[in-house]
């Protein structure tokens, strides 16, 4: 560890319970950063799902169309 990663405090009970204090909080933060991380990664896998499921849908909607236009091409000859 290198001299500035150090904090320099003074050896007493209450630098003691200040230091409890800070590591606490510290723990509490990354916990509810954690926490926060795996919420928004469930919710992208959630919006990336549905993204997928509707592009499939568009696929098949294309699909459709295109033989339908394929149908009127051959049924009534260029409709232009």
């Amino acid at each position: 560890m290198s001299e500035k990663d150090r904090l320099s405090v003074f050896p007493s009970r209450m630098a003691l319970q200040q230091m409890k204090m800070r590591l606490k909080g510290a723990q509490k933060g990354h916990s509810l950063l954690k926490r926060k991380a795996d919420a928004l990664t469930l919710r992208f896998r959630q919006i990336l799902s549905k993204i997928i499921e509707t592009k499939n849908l568009v696929g098949e909607i294309m699909k459709e169309a295109a033989f339908s236009l394929a149908e009127a091409n051959f049924a009534a000859g260029d409709i232009r």
